[in-house]
């Protein structure tokens, strides 16, 4: 199975919206190729009370029946990589930290339940439908969002990359219409220094 660079990812420091400092103060960093994030500890993972993953029913063979898909719930921006910088926790954050720039700039972000209707902007103007370039399914074991799922776990939402070349700085903004009930629209931005 093709791991995208998200498989790994960050120190729970930094994912709990703490000492992103150390980003900042390497500015003078080498140009770098991102390519894997740092692994999210468990903890950090942890689903909110307010979360669930979609209902399951047993049938008499065994096989187990879904329930309609879950309309999105949460959403967060995960991490902004970049050439510059290599890859910045950003959930809780509303902006960067490290001044991000090269080459290279990315984005990625969680979202919990289904959606239908995405539209990413980077400083106003629309992305193509292309600039998204991973999509992972998001599970839940043992109380955590764990990614990639395994065989025979449901699917609660997705943690999804957009390629943000060309942009050295700005205002990246997401939003999805919910799939289903209740069909509300979230979104989530962040300014990248």
């Amino acid at each position: 199975m093709k791991k995208t660079f998200l498989t790994t990812f960050i120190s729970a420091a930094i994912i709990a919206g703490t000492a992103v400092g150390a980003h900042a103060q390497d500015a003078a960093r080498k140009q770098q190729v991102i390519t894997a994030l740092p692994e999210v500890p468990s903890h950090s993972r942890q689903i909110p009370a307010e979360v669930t993953a979609t209902p399951q029913a047993q049938v008499t063979s065994g096989a187990v029946a879904l329930a309609a898909a879950p309309p999105l719930t949460a959403m967060w921006v995960y991490a902004v990589g970049s050439t510059n910088c290599g890859w910045e926790s950003t959930a809780g954050l509303t902006t960067t930290a490290c001044n991000h720039g090269g080459a290279q700039l990315r984005s990625a972000f969680l979202e919990i339940g289904y959606g239908a209707s995405r539209v990413a902007r980077m400083n106003g103007a629309v992305l193509p439908s292309s600039a998204m370039y991973a999509s992972t399914p998001v599970c839940v074991t043992g109380g955590y969002y764990t990614w990639p799922c395994t065989a025979g776990q449901t699917v609660v939402g997705f943690l999804n990359e957009y390629n943000l070349d060309g942009y050295q700085n700005g205002l990246f903004k997401y939003q999805n219409t919910s799939s289903n009930s209740p069909w509300n629209t979230m979104s989530v931005q962040i300014s990248i220094l």
